[in-house]
């Protein structure tokens, strides 16, 4: 058979045309049965996988409030003790993230003997990935856990990388005040004041900008007015 043009058909455009596709669907019930019934499988565990997640979630969230009502109301222990429970329970969770950060600044309120498994506990954190916020929050308690146990240039470089990790320039800048800060406590006048102009360069319009020259005048530095940059590279007097 031709078609309207003259040309032969395709052989298998002929087979296809001729098939009994009722027949062929007989002869082959099982082997589609099998290949619907995966489909339906793998249909069901990604609803059961999105569903338990969402409940874990939940729960995790629920856990989470109920440990800030516990550290408002000033039962520290509590609290941390239901922090514990969620970051055990609901690990992977964004609540749970938000626990673990959340118990590391319970630790350092508390101190003395909770403060190197707050350290611990925040230097293992970081080393994840987390949203930015979550992230530079835990960056900026592990740089005043050190500062705690007076590492200052390791607290100093913990407060950078809070800085580095922040979305919001309130916090980058006041991060960096604090990087800054600490290297002065340890001595680093120079490495103070590059930071100190590092904020008045970046953030000088913020409440930080205007700390920062008071600081760099401390240290002997050029302050520079509203609206300028300090001068690069000045060395403290």
């Amino acid at each position: 058979m031709t078609a309207s043009t003259g040309a032969p058909l395709p052989s298998g455009s002929t087979a296809a045309a001729g098939r009994d596709w009722g027949q062929w669907i007989k002869d082959h019930q099982r082997d589609l049965g099998l290949a619907l019934g995966g489909v339906l499988i793998v249909a069901a565990a990604a609803w059961l996988y999105f569903t338990s997640q969402s409940r874990k979630e939940a729960f995790a969230a629920q856990a989470l409030t109920k440990a800030r009502g516990d550290a408002e109301a000033g039962d520290l222990p509590l609290a941390a003790y239901d922090l514990s429970q969620l970051i055990d329970r609901y690990g992977g969770t964004k609540s749970a993230d938000e626990a673990l950060v959340m118990l590391g600044q319970i630790r350092l309120v508390e101190g003395g003997a909770q403060l190197e498994p707050a350290v611990t506990a925040l230097r293992t954190f970081v080393r994840g990935r987390h949203p930015g916020y979550i992230l530079s929050s835990a960056w900026a308690l592990l740089g005043a856990g050190l500062e705690q146990q007076r590492k200052f240039r390791d607290a100093s470089d913990a407060y950078r990388q809070a800085s580095k990790t922040s979305p919001y320039d309130f916090m980058q800048a006041q991060n960096l005040l604090d990087a800054a800060r600490t290297l002065a406590i340890a001595g680093d006048s120079a490495g103070a004041l590059k930071a100190y102009d590092e904020v008045v360069e970046k953030y000088g319009a913020l409440t930080q900008g205007a700390e920062a020259r008071v600081r760099i005048g401390e240290l002997g530095g050029t302050v520079p007015a509203p609206g300028e940059q300090a001068p690069a590279g000045q060395k403290a007097g």
